[in-house]
């Protein structure tokens, strides 16, 4: 039986809601999700199955003005994501003010050469600051395309963007197994939970000046063992993560143990260490590792 299948590229401002729209359809934890912004760092594909389709979703960074050679991998990131889909998802936090980052990522999609492909999004429905002005701006400017008004956290009207989604796809066979909710390798879902579980616990500057790495993992049918290095550029974040006699280490491993249980339904032993690492955001190889950068 043929279905409704391909690929949905989603871009928006950072915080605009991307990854939470994600774990929402998925009912699972595809996507890391904190109240920081800039949280993603890589590509997600989450892979949706339903009777008549599979759409497989390609989450990535917020697209936001760049200051360092990491934030400029991230929104080059973003950007290059938009050739991949079938469809563009044009998320919108539609509690914020327009702005130059709206801007230019309308100068982006009209760039694409995929205008006809673009659904827009407007998320964050449920907050009583609404913008109209700001959806009013971005109509205007990419004229008259398809639109949703959701809210990804409680799920209103997600129903409509998928049927929306599910109509402007073609018809052809599955790229991946229907037991599959994503590509992501075992190594890559470990860091991204710790990554989650260190921005959900600190502030300021330190989760953002993490990176996370799976040094040993092995693999059993009903257990992963794990070790993992959390790279910090001070001994001052050092000394943040690991905590009062190893409290905040402690904490930090025990959440992103019983998520990734969850996720992976097996027992996890991760075990954590941090090191500090001072210049691995401006290590130009690290970083066209991770993002490509051109």
């Amino acid at each position: 039986m043929k279905k409704r299948v391909g690929f949905v590229s989603i871009i928006g401002r950072p915080s605009s809601g991307k990854s939470t729209l994600i774990n929402y359809i998925y009912g699972y934890k595809v996507s890391i999700v904190s109240k920081h912004p800039q949280t993603t760092r890589f590509l997600i594909r989450g892979i949706y199955n339903s009777d008549d389709s599979q759409i497989i979703f390609i989450d990535s960074p917020g697209y936001h003005h760049f200051n360092s050679n990491l934030n400029k991998g991230l929104s080059n990131l973003a950007i290059r994501n938009l050739n991949d889909g079938d469809l563009i998802l044009y998320l919108v936090d539609i509690t914020r003010d327009f702005g130059e980052e709206e801007i230019d990522i309308i100068e982006k999609l009209k760039e694409s050469g995929k205008k006809d492909k673009i659904i827009i999004t407007f998320n964050k429905i449920d907050e009583p600051e609404i913008k109209k002005e700001t959806k009013e701006e971005i109509l205007k400017r990419l004229g008259n395309l398809p639109y949703v008004e959701i809210s990804a956290k409680f799920g209103k009207n997600v129903d409509k963007l998928l049927s929306l989604i599910k109509e402007r796809l073609p018809e052809g066979e599955m790229f991946y197994p229907e037991d599959y909710v994503t590509d992501q390798p075992i190594p890559f879902r470990i860091g991204e939970v710790v990554r989650e579980k260190i921005f959900n616990n600190t502030r300021d500057e330190v989760p953002h000046s993490t990176y996370v790495e799976v040094k040993d993992l092995k693999v059993y049918d009903n257990h992963i063992i794990a070790n993992a290095i959390i790279n910090v550029e001070t001994d001052s974040q050092k000394g943040i993560l690991i905590g009062n006699k190893g409290s905040m280490i402690k904490k930090i491993g025990e959440q992103a143990r019983k998520d990734l249980e969850d996720i992976f339904e097996r027992k996890v032993s991760l075990f954590l260490s941090v090191k500090v690492d001072k210049n691995w955001r401006k290590n130009n190889d690290l970083l066209k590792k991770m993002f490509s950068i051109e």
